[in-house]
Order: C-alpha cells, then sequence, then structure tokens
C-alpha cells in the first residue's frame, strides 16, 4: 500500500470513528483532521478510494497515435489523441517553416534570430528600453506572416541556435560565445 494510501485510510477510520462514536458533524471532524469538509464527506463515502478511482477511469481512454493516457469531460468522452500528439497534429509550424523564418529573419536584420528576438514576452519587457522596436518586428512578422515562437523553435530543435545552424550557412552564423 502506498503511503498517501495508509494515510488516507487512516484519517478515514479516523472519520469514521467521530461520525459513529462521537457523532460530530462532518465540519467538526473536518476541524479536528485539518481537512475541508468535502475532504471529509469522500472519506465517510469512499473510505478507500475505489469508487473515484473507478469514476476517475471512464474518463481516462488511450491516445490512438501512441497509446499513451487521455481525458475527457465526461464518460466516454476522451479525446482520441494525447495533448503531445495532438500538439504534433494540429501544429502549423514544421522544420521547413522554421528554417525559412530563420533565414528571412537573418536576411531582414542582419544576423540570426535568438531565444529573445521571437520571444513576444521578452518584447514587452524591452519595449520601454527599445521604444516597443521588438514588438513591432515580432508584429510585423515575414513574407510567409507570423515569425515562429521561440518555444515553437524550441519545441522542434532543442535551442534556437540549432535551428539556426540548420537554417543557416556557417558563414551567417553568429559565433558562439567562448569562441
Amino acid at each position: 500500500m502506498s503511503r498517501a494510501g495508509g494515510e488516507r485510510q487512516r484519517a478515514a477510520a479516523l472519520a469514521r470513528h467521530y461520525r459513529g462514536v462521537e457523532h460530530l458533524s462532518v465540519a467538526a471532524i473536518a476541524a479536528r483532521l485539518h481537512r475541508r469538509p468535502s475532504t471529509i464527506s469522500a472519506y465517510l463515502y469512499d473510505p478507500d478510494g475505489s469508487k473515484t478511482k473507478h469514476v476517475k477511469a471512464r474518463y481516462r481512454g488511450v491516445c490512438s497515435a501512441c497509446g499513451a493516457s487521455t481525458w475527457g469531460s465526461g464518460p466516454g468522452a476522451h479525446g482520441a489523441l494525447c495533448a503531445s500528439c495532438n500538439g504534433r497534429a494540429t501544429a502549423k509550424w514544421d522544420k521547413a517553416v522554421i528554417e525559412d523564418a530563420l533565414r528571412a529573419w537573418a536576411a531582414m536584420f542582419g544576423a540570426p534570430a535568438s531565444s529573445a528576438d521571437l520571444s513576444i514576452a521578452h518584447a514587452k519587457r524591452a519595449a520601454r528600453r527599445d521604444g516597443g522596436l521588438r514588438l513591432r518586428r515580432l508584429h510585423a512578422g515575414w513574407a510567409a506572416g507570423r515569425w515562429p515562437a521561440a518555444s515553437v523553435v524550441q519545441y522542434h530543435y532543442g535551442t534556437v541556435a540549432a535551428a539556426n545552424d540548420a537554417a543557416l550557412p556557417v558563414g551567417d552564423r553568429r559565433p558562439q560565445e567562448g569562441s
């Protein structure tokens, strides 16, 4: 039995004792055990948590692509794809488009893009210092649309620097730190 399961069983046994022997209300039991009243009600209704586990199991499914667990809004209403596979299936960015965008960035701005260059949050924080230049640059985009977010580039390549290495010829890359 897991530590959490043993703790739940001890707390449920105490709740049953306080309710059956001492005739305390749920609120009084909750105060004694330093739990919420809803938790005490759950202990009394489902001491070992098996009913809850059964209900939660009905909300789960299996990803049709990779076999991972999926979740839904109700019994039998689970998604066909897990979050990771759904993200891949709906992604508008693939490596070729990212590399095209990074080549366009280097051509437009004279240097490879950094993760800070592609970050909208960073651009917003820097707006007072640079007069909103980074923010305007991101919103203006390039010929094919908006710039890819740094997180998207990092998802596909690990780092923006690795993506630049894949997209740009050796002579167009920024020197690595420490070189």
